[in-house]
């Protein structure tokens, strides 16, 4: 099992850090816009967590890929995303948005990936359950709450094990 370790440092009331380290030491970091960037990274964290994916955005990040790389190109179809479980767990991330933005349950997430999926032709991932739903809101609920406790210049982290 190889775990990669991100912290979050809160810059500002508008800004944060969002750095990363490998277990081979190599690291990365940004300094982001919180408003555009926290709660999507957080919730691929808790979707990523919850569903044990290795090859989505904190799979890749921990297997070398850059942020940079990433954050240009999650939606787009290339080498890097293709076909792959990074563009599902993107669809799932923007349907669990919805869902946490509008406190939907369960039962109307797996209707609302199915009837994406549906459109598209892709198969449901057998992952996305009534209880991965109700993991997920609970994994953001601590995690937003801890931001929030985060305090100018303190640094919250995260570990990523696949």
């Amino acid at each position: 099992m190889s775990t990669l370790f991100v912290t979050l440092t809160n810059i500002s009331p508008t800004h944060h850090r969002f750095a990363c380290m490998r277990e081979d030491g190599s690291r990365e970091a940004a300094e982001l816009e919180t408003k555009s960037f926290l709660y999507h990274d957080l919730l691929h964290f808790a979707v990523e967590s919850e569903a044990f994916l290795g090859d989505s955005f904190y799979g890749k990040l921990l297997k070398g890929t850059s942020y940079r790389e990433l954050s240009e190109r999650k939606m787009e179809a290339t080498p890097l995303t293709e076909g792959k479980e990074i563009m599902m767990t993107e669809r799932v991330v923007g349907v669990m948005t919805g869902v946490l933005q509008s406190d939907a349950s369960s039962e109307a997430a797996l209707s609302s990936l199915r009837n994406l999926l549906s459109a598209s032709g892709e198969r449901f991932p057998e992952w996305f359950t009534e209880d991965f739903v109700l993991h997920v809101k609970e994994r953001m609920r601590r995690l937003l709450g801890e931001w929030e406790g985060t305090p100018f210049g303190a640094t919250m982290t995260l570990e990523f094990s696949v």
